[in-house]
């Protein structure tokens, strides 16, 4: 109904946009400072002409996303005025980093969040993904400061807006969460997964545009680890699978875990989280576009993955089956930890055991999709992506 609005919004010349140098201006009024790590400066005009001009937004989701560059602008320049008063935040060092990385649909939250079961774990909760950094200490622990209460009004709104993507992806404000959160922060989100068709954006992605989003991704843990630290970090993110690279060269102790489904299952999933997704954005989703998408993706990802898995060192990646995963995912997660020699606690199996009773994998329904809606056919899929996946038993 709001976006019913958007024609006439349009011809008056009304329409929101996302104006790059107010918004920068802005924020640093609010905190006396504008030193933007030149990744930022590098990153965010791209990446507003994308969501302004490739997107095709509708009204509420231009306002939206609009909405989302500014939280995401001021909580950049929120970490550097914390790292500005506290600089040994810097010195925290990020230590044994336990990735959880997989295609969509391939197990990859199921397996994160049994992991983050360990008592040892930190992980990144919802609503600290969404407001990660105190703007003044006190009650700043667990979000206590508004945070928390701030990111539970975003969830409400997102599951309002997007009812389909609670069935896809339910979230709930202290689950953990993805690192596409920290992604965002610096306007560097890796190929994977997004909330709009921004072609532009992806083309002017490279090498260099990974490595600064891997050097602001550990700038951010340092100083989450600061706040609040534990044994070992539990992320995960489609995105990974594209960086993988420069994952490993910022965490050259990070241990993988690589979450494999065939690709008739994983690329309709993939078009059917696009299609969600985009269409809380924009009213023209094209989905013969989404499938192309899709397809290029998974196909890129699977590559790169691939060939960063070759120099990864040993011991530090494990290769999990889809179908091994479903079948036992307390026994699967159990047997992660255990491989990797992260310390063990009595406790685990019976805390994994109850969280995975109590969250069915249809509590909040089942989402219906067609591949044939996208253009694709199985037999499409498996010309393009016939690829022998790597043996689950590999470690």
């Amino acid at each position: 109904m709001f976006n019913q609005l958007g024609p006439l919004v349009r011809a008056a010349g009304k329409w929101p946009s996302i104006d790059v140098d107010k918004m920068m201006r802005d924020i640093e009024r609010k905190y006396g400072r504008d030193d933007w790590p030149d990744e930022i400066r590098r990153a965010l005009p791209v990446r507003a002409k994308a969501f302004n001009e490739d997107a095709d937004l509708s009204l509420f989701g231009m306002l939206a996303v609009r909405d989302q560059f500014i939280k995401s602008a001021d909580n950049a320049l929120a970490l550097e005025d914390l790292i500005a008063a506290h600089p040994e935040i810097l010195d925290e060092k990020i230590e044994r980093p336990l990735f959880v990385l997989g295609l969509a649909r391939t197990g990859t939250t199921l397996l994160q969040r049994l992991l983050s079961m360990h008592p040892g774990a930190r992980y990144l909760p919802f609503w600290e993904g969404y407001s990660p950094f105190p703007r003044k200490f006190g009650k700043h622990e667990g979000g206590r400061d508004g945070r928390h209460a701030e990111a539970a009004s975003r969830l409400k709104l997102l599951n309002f807006v997007g009812p389909e993507f609670n069935k896809i992806h339910p979230i709930e404000v202290d689950d953990p969460e993805e690192c596409y959160h920290l992604f965002r922060n610096h306007f560097l989100v890796p190929p994977g997964f997004d909330f709009a068709y921004v072609p532009s954006f992806w083309k002017w992605w490279d090498a260099s545009a990974h490595e600064d989003a891997y050097r602001m991704h550990k700038r951010q843990l340092q100083a989450l680890q600061w706040l609040n630290p534990n044994q070992h970090w539990v992320l995960k993110c489609p995105n990974h699978l594209s960086g993988l690279k420069q994952l490993l060269e910022v965490y050259p102790d990070a241990r993988i875990v690589n979450t494999h489904r065939s690709a008739d299952k994983t690329v309709p999933s993939l078009c059917s989280l696009a299609a969600v997704t985009w269409c809380m954005t924009s009213d023209t989703v094209d989905l013969k576009k989404v499938g192309e998408f899709a397809l290029d993706l998974a196909e890129s990802c699977e590559a790169a993955g691939r060939e960063a898995l070759k120099i990864a060192p040993p011991g530090q990646v494990i290769h999990v089956e889809y179908s091994d995963l479903v079948a036992d995912p307390v026994g699967m997660a159990m047997s992660i930890y255990e491989r990797f020699g992260y310390e063990a606690h009595s406790s685990l199996r019976a805390r994994m055991s109850q969280w995975l009773a109590s969250h069915p994998s249809d509590k909040h329904g089942r989402h219906q999709y067609v591949l044939e809606d996208f253009g694709l056919t199985p037999e499409i899929i498996a010309e393009r992506l016939a690829v022998k996946q790597p043996a689950a038993v590999n470690a």
